[in-house]
């Protein structure tokens, strides 16, 4: 009796802890780098950390997504909740690879913003712009 007991409880916080989140929660929230390449978006979303990171973590192709379909697919692996703070720039002292020099951090028009917090707003993520 009590092993059914303790595995009915055991199946039930399992189901709220799936409910709860469907991703990996991160401590320091996500951070999101948005740059543009003749005519396409590109993303890079990565955990949030104390340090600054480099235009190669940033800009790396494991993490570069092309397109807001393509980002939308990442935001949605993140727990309801989340904070992701959008830089507009690069972080202090971050140099240009020779690979990605042409590249500048930025953000995207008001219309591109106003769409992809329309999509963290569906998902329960603050987006936070910085």
């Amino acid at each position: 009796m009590l092993r059914k007991q303790i595995l009915a409880g055991f199946t039930a916080l399992l189901i709220m802890v799936t409910a709860n989140g469907h991703g990996q929660q991160s401590m320091k929230g996500y951070e999101l780098y948005s740059w543009k390449i003749k005519r396409n978006w590109h993303y890079a979303l990565v955990p949030g950390t104390n340090r600054a990171k480099s235009y190669e973590e940033i800009t790396a192709k494991n993490s570069e997504r092309v397109g807001t379909d393509a980002l939308e697919a990442e935001l949605m692996k993140i727990p309801r909740g989340e904070e992701v703070f959008w830089k507009g720039d690069a972080p202090p002292g971050a140099k240009r690879s020779e690979s990605r020099k042409g590249i500048y951090l930025k953000h995207p028009s008001r219309k591109r913003i106003e769409r992809i917090k329309a999509i963290c707003d569906k998902l329960g993520i603050k987006l936070k712009l910085a």
